[in-house]
């Protein structure tokens, strides 16, 4: 009986196709995630090494993919330091400034002044 030829669907045990189609799948992930640069190039690398056997009568092949996804885009904010007690805390917004939209110190009425 003759002995099926290696090929790309059966080489490493048929962990070429697999490896593909999931690293396929990731790629096309990056590709949709608005959070990426839509023209940033993303790659997939299918690499072999093969390493004769010293007689010559066969060879290991050692199969590895690699993958290159674009970044997350870069997106900038802003933070502010706060004591509190003792601790020192990050927060969003300028704690200096939140008087301002605090609903308490509105005035109701025309005659009325901030507190």
């Amino acid at each position: 009986m003759e002995q099926e030829a290696l090929s790309i669907s059966n080489i490493c045990g048929g962990a070429v196709e697999e490896v593909f189609a999931r690293e396929m799948g990731i790629i096309l992930a990056n590709i949709a995630d608005q959070n990426t640069n839509p023209e940033a190039t993303r790659a997939l690398t299918l690499e072999f090494k093969i390493k004769p056997f010293k007689d010559r009568s066969g060879a290991q092949i050692e199969f590895a993919c690699k993958s290159k996804m674009a970044g997350v885009d870069t997106v900038k904010g802003t933070m502010f330091l706060q004591r509190r007690g003792t601790a020192l805390v990050a927060v969003p917004h300028d704690p200096r400034q939140s008087r301002l939209f605090n609903p308490a110190a509105v005035p109701e009425g025309p005659d009325k002044k901030l507190q």
